[in-house]
């Protein structure tokens, strides 16, 4: 029951809040658990960016000098 809008989906089934409103916690949660994911990220110093504005093949070529 930990995962992402199980919680908000208990408390509209419960009619303790609207759909409306389940909605937008759900959204929000969403939000904040994104940024603590790339807050994480930015401190591992092991995680490699890739840039998809780039080819496939340079971002292929950034993962094996890597590896």
């Amino acid at each position: 029951m930990q995962a992402l809008g199980y919680k908000e989906t208990k408390e509209y089934l419960d009619e303790e809040i609207s759909k409306d409103e389940m909605i937008e916690k759900i959204k929000m949660e969403t939000r904040r658990y994104a940024k603590r994911q790339l807050t994480w990220f930015r401190k591992n110093e092991n995680t490699t960016w890739l840039n998809m504005e780039k080819s496939q093949d340079e971002n292929i070529n950034i993962i094996i000098e890597k590896i």
